[in-house]
């Protein structure tokens, strides 16, 4: 199990590759972003886009199912304080596969709350092009492996 201990600032760890369809693109859509750019292929042509692409929101979850996946479930991760940046930074398209990626930009004991660290990633995912399509920052919460009250070296670092 993956504690606070586990994830010194300038860590990377690779999340794995997921392939989008045109069926995935527009399934996603249809529930939670109904845009005719992410609906109909028609539409989409017609838009500043020139075809049809995914939701932010659909790569934004992909990714963070990645996330989840590779390094979240089964940690000791307690929580998350939210997202303090999400950039869609280029257009996903049918086809597209998203290679996601998340580094830690900082980890730090909390400072109220003995035995737990906050660890702050930068997780971002790229196309089969290495096109970086993707971005957020978030700070999450996770369990010391040393006992509570231990004291811990701060491991910080900000970019």
């Amino acid at each position: 199990m993956r504690h606070f201990e586990h994830f010194p600032a300038g860590s990377t760890y690779e999340l794995g590759a997921t392939r989008l369809t045109s069926e995935d693109i527009i399934d996603y859509a249809r529930a939670w972003d109904p845009m005719p750019f992410h609906l109909d292929p028609g539409a989409a042509r017609r838009s500043p886009f020139g075809g049809l692409v995914a939701s932010g929101w659909h790569t934004g979850a992909v990714v963070m199912g990645q996330f989840v996946r590779t390094l979240l479930a089964g940690s000791a991760c307690q929580g998350s304080y939210g997202m303090d940046e999400v950039r869609f930074l280029a257009p996903v398209r049918p086809g597209d596969e998203l290679r996601g990626r998340a580094t830690v930009e900082e980890a730090s004991p909390h400072p109220r709350r003995p035995g737990t660290g906050t660890v702050r990633f930068v997780v971002e995912a790229v196309n089969q092009e290495d096109m970086t399509v993707y971005r957020m920052r978030t700070r999450l919460l996770f369990a010391c492996a040393q006992p509570a009250g231990t004291e811990h070296e701060a491991v910080s670092v900000r970019r």
